[in-house]
């Protein structure tokens, strides 16, 4: 991946990391939380990592189902606070999981999302993006004209999406919000003879369905990738697939978009390692990618 100078129209910052921390400012705050793959030292003095509003940590042996808990400095607002990318407005908030509702490791792929739809030579895109979470990427593709179908299995996580369209003024754009669980929905589409020009995904390591069904990342990819295919059209515009499972990495992703996704004879799709820039250090991998568009 090319590196980009987001410090201009991201107001998100990688401060520091290193043992096994990382320093963050999601706009006017900064935390520290849990960076198990900063196994190098910390640049910064240590007053600059006391100085935060916040600090998550782990809780080894925790029976919760969060597995962690959050120790704040300062009263932060009840309902979150925007965060600017661009001209877009996502909503953060600190949840009991350690995350703020945003992976600014993804923005490398925003980017290039943003773009393939914006090259791409069909007139309309009827796009998907399963596990969507709070709907970064959705917003990107969207913004650029395609039509999506936005889906989560977590009722919060859809609400949160919505949101974050009507903080950055999209509340009108062509986005159908689900609320299901992933295969059965690719299934039911089948079905319907309904197919899609391209697909955007990034699967939990571990997760439950909205009636409880239970998800697991090694034993559900086959079946996951097989309903992919069914509903994908014949000639896609893109594919992006993007985990944080440990034990995987681009290649990885890379075989599967290959050997499930594309016909023989398509160009081959890019694969690599997700990183976030660091003002302080060095930049700090999370997690892998591998994606296709057809102007590749």
């Amino acid at each position: 991946m090319k590196d980009i100078d987001f410090k201009a129209f991201f107001d998100y910052e990688l401060l520091d990391c290193g043992d096994f921390k990382k320093l963050e400012r999601f706009g006017p705050f900064r935390f520290v939380r849990p960076a198990p793959q900063a196994v190098w030292p910390q640049s910064l003095e240590p007053g600059q990592w006391q100085d935060v509003a916040g600090t998550f940590q782990h809780l080894k042996q925790s029976k919760k189902a969060a597995s962690g808990e959050w120790k704040f400095k300062t009263k932060l607002p009840a309902d979150g606070w925007p965060v600017r990318y661009k001209d877009h407005t996502f909503w953060v908030n600190p949840t009991p999981f350690g995350h703020f509702g945003l992976f600014p490791e993804q923005a490398f792929q925003w980017e290039w999302l943003a773009q393939s739809v914006s090259e791409s030579k069909a007139e309309s895109l009827n796009l998907l993006n399963l596990f969507g979470y709070t709907g970064a990427s959705t917003l990107m593709v969207a913004a650029q004209g395609a039509q999506v179908t936005h889906l989560d299995a977590s009722k919060t996580s859809v609400s949160w999406a919505r949101s974050n369209f009507e903080h950055s003024g999209m509340q009108d754009k062509p986005v159908r919000w689900i609320v299901d669980d992933a295969v059965k929905f690719l299934n039911r589409e089948k079905r319907r003879e309904r197919s899609y020009d391209g697909i955007i995904m990034d699967p939990p390591s571990f997760g439950r369905g909205p009636k409880g069904e239970v998800w697991k990342i090694e034993n559900a990819l086959p079946e996951l990738m097989t309903a992919c295919r069914d509903i994908l059209s014949d000639e896609p515009a893109l594919i992006l697939l993007t985990t944080h499972t440990p034990g995987f990495s681009g290649i990885t992703l890379k075989n599967l978009i290959e050997q499930y996704l594309l016909a023989p004879g398509k160009a081959p799709c890019e694969s690599g390692e997700m990183y976030i820039p660091c003002s302080n250090g060095p930049a700090l991998p999370n997690g892998f990618y591998a994606r296709w568009n057809a102007g590749r």
